[in-house]
């Protein structure tokens, strides 16, 4: 048990109460980063920007104001996930500090800015669902007919609108019992992991589910240094008092964040290589850096409380700062693809009875266009039937079947004694980057089959 002499005491009771300036500045900030983020497309539609993408020319005052936008998306985001976790991960910390004599004092100075956080939470969450919206309606046509596809139509837009409900139903929330603060915080929680990476893997439950468990996590972390800082600037005394329970839960809560966050890059990342070849790897592995310097300084906080001294200001603002980076990188980070870019496959073999040629493109996750051309033996005549299934070796069960149309043959070389025969399969869903194996029949019409598979690597 800490016990705290008057010298550990800093009293600030006196001090002006700065919490409706910082809310009033971040609400200010929101709003200007807003604006710029809905800043006209002046580059040309072939620019690309963010990670792992160059920001192509397209005239000095285009590229300014291109990058500006992009740059408020993302800052946005991050001001978005920021202000989500503090407020969810802040309700259910009411559930870990003692509602007794112990903690009234925290639970006062947390019940006051409560309501300010909700606040911020519900504005911060329309923005970011109007820019959001405004850029997948306005990839449309932007017309009001495909504002209304977004939120009825896409599972986004969707979650979207639930999102909007439960950070309005949050002003109210914000003074119920811990238990509905809580409760209402999972379910933010909750729909939040069901639109990001996760719920496009193959392994749905588990996935969601880590992702989920992460994100709650998460939260009571960035809550509980938000709350030490907060504490800090306010009352020394209960900044003692709370980093002796923080600093036990940290702990725990950094320790599922690694297991989850282990189990999400095994099932989003089509193998180990990913991680130094695509952009969301090397994201990653700066995620993992800046967390193992969290684990140091977290190591460093416990430590003080255990010896009953106050948290050192300097190691505050540094888990601050190191808090602000990662929320930067998971702005970024959600908003890239795990598997690297990839290449369309077309490979060609050549066969006394058989030449073929394969084609997919573009050989990534989601609609993919298939061609098959075969080359037959003149005497062979035309194939009497053709199959083809696409395998993920990860998951046989999951094998696709190609249903193929005959094409008139390509202006590809010929090659003389054979007859060329083309078959193509368009917006054929394969899902999750890995390896795959295609696999195709061609029946003849002595009743003769000839079966060739071919390996490849769909998302590279």
């Amino acid at each position: 048990m800490l016990t705290w002499q008057e010298g550990q005491v800093v009293s600030l009771h006196n001090k002006q109460d700065y919490s409706s300036k910082i809310i009033s500045g971040t609400v200010f900030a929101a709003l200007l980063i807003a604006g710029m983020a809905l800043l006209p497309q002046t580059a040309g539609a072939g620019s690309g920007f963010g990670p792992g993408t160059a920001l192509h020319a397209h005239g000095e005052g285009g590229d300014t104001a291109y990058w500006l936008k992009e740059s408020a998306v993302y800052t946005l985001r991050a001001l978005y996930y920021g202000i989500l976790l503090v407020t969810t991960g802040h309700m259910l910390t009411f559930l870990a500090v003692s509602p007794g004599e112990r903690g009234a004092r925290q639970r006062e100075w947390m019940g006051k800015w409560s309501g300010l956080m909700a606040k911020t939470l519900l504005l911060v969450v329309l923005l970011h669902v109007f820019v959001q919206s405004n850029r997948v309606a306005a990839g449309l046509q932007g017309g009001f007919d495909d504002w209304l596809r977004v939120f009825t139509l896409t599972s986004s837009g969707q979650a979207w609108l639930v999102m909007v409900g439960l950070a309005a139903f949050g002003l109210i929330a914000a003074r119920l019992p811990d238990a509905i603060k809580a409760v209402w915080a999972l379910l933010l929680i909750a729909t939040e992991s069901l639109i990001g990476h996760p719920a496009a893997s193959d392994e749905l439950t588990v996935a969601v589910l880590s992702d989920f468990i992460h994100l709650a996590c998460s939260s009571m972390w960035v809550s509980g240094v938000v709350l030490l800082l907060l504490f800090w600037r306010y009352d020394r005394k209960e900044a003692g008092r709370f980093a002796e329970t923080f600093s036990g839960i940290a702990w725990l809560m950094i320790a599922i964040l690694v297991v989850t966050g282990a189990i999400m890059a095994w099932l989003l990342l089509p193998d180990l290589s990913a991680l130094w070849r695509g952009a969301w790897g090397r994201w990653l592995m700066g995620k993992t850096a800046v967390v193992l310097l969290v684990i140091g300084i977290g190591a460093a906080l416990r430590r003080s409380a255990r010896r009953g001294e106050l948290p050192r200001g300097s190691l505050l603002k540094l888990d601050g700062i190191l808090m602000g980076a990662l929320l930067i990188i998971v702005a970024v980070f959600t908003t890239i693809s795990p598997a690297p870019a990839s290449h369309p496959v077309n490979y060609h073999r050549m066969g006394n009875d058989l030449h073929y040629t394969l084609k997919i493109e573009p050989n990534a996750p989601g609609p993919n266009d298939v061609e098959l051309q075969i080359w037959l033996p003149e005497d062979k005549g035309e194939p009497a039937s053709i199959g083809m299934v696409i395998i993920p070796q990860k998951k046989p069960s999951a094998a696709v079947n190609i249903e193929l149309e005959s094409r008139p043959p390509g202006i590809d070389i010929p090659f003389p004694g054979y007859n060329e025969f083309r078959f193509v399969a368009k917006k054929t869903e394969l899902s999750g980057a890995g390896n795959w194996k295609a696999r195709f029949t061609v029946r003849l019409g002595d009743g003769t089959e000839l079966e060739r598979e071919f390996d490849f690597k769909l998302g590279y």
